[in-house]
């Protein structure tokens, strides 16, 4: 099961960011926008049935619309696999981090930058080309870290507390949800970023990213 109404109300209390996009209803060329920022990027959902301002409308679903995203998806070059999942008249569309980058659409290249989808300059294009297999340090999964022995939960709370998210489902979860961690090969992992925002001990893992103090008399 992909979503329940927990995972839900923490999703909208989250808001559109870098792999959540809302949209309120099909439309076909603003739709494939979004799949190739996020395939050009580090993947993403695009929830259709709500609005920007992350109102619940809802939308009527069928075989037909699901066949017309597919056709969408099919359509940017290279062509797209998304995968289609629904909840309480509500589509999701998940769309992974592509492995042939540069994707483009009828509109031109476009990649997610934070909560929007930005159209690629020439130079841009030319970047992204090169950048090609380079993933940033923050995106990182980090493999020394263990889950939940490293895993400072007073800090998560706080961060919950100070963001005004409500904890909803578990922590794996949320992190998920908040891309900053992911089962891989079965086990709970989270990036770098992850572990600088959680870990018990920060200097343990980057000794680069403390700063010590020193009072002299």
């Amino acid at each position: 099961k992909i979503m329940d109404e927990r995972e839900l109300r923490f999703i909208l209390q989250e808001g559109e960011g870098l792999k959540i996009e809302f949209k309120e209803s099909f439309d076909p060329k603003g739709l494939a926008k979004e799949m190739v920022a996020f395939a050009n990027a580090a993947g993403g959902k695009i929830f259709l049935g709500i609005t920007d301002k992350r109102e619940v409308k809802r939308i009527t679903i069928s075989n037909k619309l699901k066949s017309q995203i597919q056709d969408v998806a099919r359509n940017c070059d290279p062509p797209l696999k998304v995968l289609i999942d629904e909840f309480q008249s509500i589509l999701i569309l998940e769309i992974e981090e592509g492995v042939n980058k540069p994707y483009k659409c009828s509109e031109g290249f476009y990649v997610r930058e934070g909560a929007c989808s930005q159209k690629l300059s020439r130079d841009e294009i030319i970047t992204l080309v090169v950048n090609l297999g380079k993933v940033k340090f923050d995106a990182q999964m980090n493999n020394d870290f263990s889950f939940p022995q490293d895993f400072d939960g007073k800090k998560f709370r706080i961060f919950l507390e100070r963001s005004h998210l409500t904890a909803v489902g578990t922590a794996k979860r949320i992190l998920s949800n908040l891309s900053l961690g992911k089962e891989v090969k079965g086990v709970f992992r989270l990036n770098n970023a992850g572990v600088l925002f959680f870990a018990k001990d920060v200097g343990y893992f980057f000794r680069q990213n403390v700063l010590t103090g020193v009072v002299y008399k």
